[in-house]
């Protein structure tokens, strides 16, 4: 099954993937990374992946929203 997947770069990035994709290989290039990060993320030790979701649970009631508005109501 192939989905459609649209994602934006800047420019030297697309005139880098460009040609692979026009050669229908980019399929292989992103595979090959998904593999290789995967194989990373593994072999990371646990104790580098975790702490930072660690030190936020059972955070969420302390998040300030007194300053809840509208997006149009907020100046930029």
């Amino acid at each position: 099954m192939t989905h459609q997947l649209t994602i934006t770069v800047d420019t030297a990035v697309y005139h880098a993937l460009k040609p692979m994709v026009e050669q229908e290989t980019i399929g292989s290039l992103l595979y090959d990374f998904i593999q290789d990060t995967s194989l990373r993320l593994q072999n990371r030790p646990k104790s580098q992946t975790t702490p930072f979701i660690t030190s936020l649970r059972g955070s969420l009631h302390k998040v300030d929203t007194s300053d809840i508005r509208d997006e149009a109501d907020r100046s930029l």
